[in-house]
């Protein structure tokens, strides 16, 4: 693999606290993030082979409002192994991935553990966080987050 995009979702919603972790759904917040980022991966013309998204419904959201913005017609694929996922599960689904580049959409802390160990760098992931890592190299090339307003 020559480029990792690694994404965590965008904001949650804490409104329903009867809804098991996995069915939370993103918040008023979180689908503006959402918008943001795929309005930022169609600018930067990010070339993406495949797609591996945590099945957990804001990690689903946050790809779909993502996608509204992002003109991607490669694979797409959901997996419940990525929730709560350890590094070394992380690292296992991206190597049979076997692509040029990946986006994984996953969620903390599991997803700043990845991006730290892959860099070798301290990093904070907040919500809606990219982290693109030259696999090659090791390299964190781009840290952004998407600028919205409140």
């Amino acid at each position: 693999m020559k480029k990792l995009y690694l994404l965590r979702h965008a904001k949650s919603s804490w409104d329903n606290p009867g809804l098991r972790d996995y069915d939370r759904p993103l918040n008023t917040r979180g689908k503006k993030q959402a918008r943001a980022m795929g309005r930022f991966f169609q600018e930067n013309a990010f070339e993406i082979d495949r797609i591996l998204c945590s099945g957990a419904l804001r990690t689903r959201q946050t790809l779909d409002l993502l996608l509204e913005s992002y003109d991607y017609r490669g694979e797409i694929e959901y997996s419940d192994e990525i929730y709560a996922a350890s590094v070394a599960t992380l690292k296992n689904l991206i190597r049979q991935a076997d692509v040029d580049s990946l986006l994984l959409i996953g969620h903390n802390p599991e997803i700043e553990s990845l991006a730290g160990d892959l860099t070798d760098r301290h990093l904070i992931m907040p919500t809606c966080q990219l982290a693109v890592i030259d696999m090659e190299e090791g390299n964190l090339e781009i840290f952004t987050r998407p600028e919205i307003s409140k």
